[in-house]
C-alpha cells in the first residue's frame, strides 16, 4: 500500500515536470510596438499604461512574456507589417488594414463624444441639429464620426491639440468640446485643482471604437499569437483581473 502511494506521487511529479517543460517550450518572447498615447499607454506612464498592463497580463496567462517599444505610429505599422516586431498594440480596425494584418479580440472600447460644463445645462441630444446654437471645440486631424465631421452647419473651432480644447472649455471660450472621454479625464487630472464634478459627458457618444492587437499576415505565427492572446484576455476577464487593472489605473 505504501509502495503504491509512492508510485502515485512519483507519477504526479513526472506529470508536473512534463507540463512545465511543454509550457517552457511553447513560451515566446512577444515583441510589441506602438505610439505614445496617454492615458492608454506610453513610455513615461505608470506600468507603461493600462492597456499595456492588460495585454502583458493576457499574454502571461498564455505563458508568454511581452515587451513594448514606443515609436511614431507610421513606423510602427511598417515594422509590424514586415515582421520586425510581432505585434502592433492598440490599433483601430479598418478594411484597408485588414488586408495586411490579423486582428485580436477587442482589448478596450474608446468612447469619443461631447463634453461640456454642467452650467450649460445640456446632457443629451437626439440629433446633431440640436447642437447648432453652441460653439464646439474640435481637434485638428481627429476623427469623431462621419456625420459629425461632415456637419458644416455646426459652429466648430479647431485646436491643434486636445488639451488646448480642454483649457478653452474650462475658460468658457467654447460651449463644448469633442474628445475621447478617457483623454479628457486624463488631461483634467493633470491640471491642478480641476475636478469632474462640474463636468458633463453628453450622451450618446459620437463613436465607440474598440482597439486591438495587430499581427502581420506575413507572419507564420500570426494565428498562434492571436489565439493565445485571445484566450489569455478571456481568462483575465472571467476571473476579474481585467476589471481590477482598469480600476487600479482610474478607468
Amino acid at each position: 500500500m505504501k509502495k503504491n502511494r509512492w508510485i502515485y506521487y512519483l507519477l504526479q511529479v513526472i506529470a508536473l515536470i512534463i507540463c512545465c517543460s511543454v509550457a517552457m517550450v511553447n513560451a515566446r518572447e512577444i515583441k510589441m510596438v506602438t505610439v505614445d498615447w496617454p492615458p492608454f499607454y506610453g513610455a513615461k506612464m505608470e506600468d507603461e499604461g493600462v492597456i499595456t498592463v492588460i495585454v502583458k497580463t493576457a499574454f502571461q496567462r498564455a505563458g508568454h512574456n511581452a515587451t513594448v517599444k514606443f515609436i511614431p505610429w507610421a513606423r510602427a505599422l511598417k515594422l509590424v507589417e514586415n515582421r520586425q516586431y510581432d505585434i502592433l498594440m492598440g490599433g483601430y480596425y479598418s478594411e484597408e488594414r485588414s488586408k495586411k494584418y490579423l486582428y485580436s479580440a477587442a482589448i478596450y472600447n474608446i468612447e469619443v463624444g461631447l463634453v461640456a460644463l454642467k452650467s450649460l445645462h445640456v446632457t443629451h441630444y437626439s440629433k446633431l441639429q440640436e447642437l447648432i446654437p453652441y460653439t464646439i471645440g474640435v481637434s485638428q486631424g481627429w476623427v469623431n464620426n462621419e456625420e459629425f465631421d461632415a456637419a458644416d452647419y455646426l459652429n466648430k473651432e479647431t485646436a491643434t491639440k486636445p488639451v488646448l480644447n480642454v483649457r478653452k472649455l474650462l475658460k468658457k471660450r467654447v460651449d463644448m468640446i469633442s474628445i475621447s472621454f478617457d483623454v479628457f479625464r486624463y488631461e483634467l487630472l493633470t491640471m491642478s485643482g480641476q475636478r469632474l464634478n462640474n463636468i458633463v459627458f453628453i450622451q450618446p457618444p459620437l463613436s465607440v471604437s474598440p482597439i486591438y492587437l495587430m499581427v502581420s499576415l506575413k507572419s507564420s505565427q500570426r494565428e498562434e499569437i492571436i489565439n493565445d492572446f485571445n484566450q489569455g484576455l478571456e481568462a483575465i476577464k472571467r476571473d476579474g483581473t481585467y476589471h481590477q487593472i482598469l480600476k487600479k489605473h482610474g478607468f
